[in-house]
């Protein structure tokens, strides 16, 4: 006799789940439900101010591959229509303007810091994010309920590019914790 044996989400799953709970906790960000088209999971991310679009398409990760599974996600301003990332090889282009246009309004995200290179522009740039956790399902078998839990810099690490094509390099980290006395 077989048994029922627990399935376990698919990538392209956990990814959206991780897309909403991270950048689509943003007031003017929201995620769509993965649409599959063409052996493609298409994740479209809606950003409501169509200023803060492009920055939001230059920081995240356009595409992600899974084995044989492979995930686009697609930019949006609020007319539906597909924002491109800028060029960031512009001169006088900064990407930490655009990293800090693209979080600000996150409740996960503090601030950039630049790396500190004396003579040079700012090539290292460090996200800081709140030491918080973010839970979302994903029948995680070993949680009794199916969550799973990450470190809220983490995610955003795993969605948004660490490398620009400028030659800056994004680092995350958490703020570090205070001590009541």
């Amino acid at each position: 006799m077989n048994k029922p044996h627990g399935m376990i989400s698919p990538p392209q799953y956990t990814l959206w789940r991780k897309l909403v709970y991270s950048i689509g906790t943003d007031p003017e960000i929201s995620v769509h439900d993965p649409d599959e088209r063409n052996n493609t999971t298409i994740i479209e991310v809606v950003v409501e101010n169509s200023n803060r679009a492009p920055a939001v398409a230059g920081v995240l990760n356009e595409e992600y591959y899974f084995g044989g599974i492979q995930v686009k996600v697609n930019v949006t301003g609020p007319a539906g229509k597909a924002v491109t990332s800028p060029d960031v090889t512009q001169p006088g282009f900064s990407v930490r303007q655009m990293i800090e246009a693209a979080l600000f309004a996150n409740p996960y995200f503090h601030e950039i810091i630049p790396g500190r290179r004396p003579g040079e522009p700012d090539p290292v740039l460090t996200a800081v994010f709140y030491p918080k956790v973010i839970q979302l399902w994903n029948d995680d078998v070993s949680d009794y309920y199916g969550y799973a839990h990450h470190v809220a810099k983490d995610v955003f690490a795993e969605m948004m590019r660490g490398r620009y094509n400028d030659g800056t390099v994004l680092n995350t980290t958490t703020i570090s914790g205070r001590t009541f006395l």
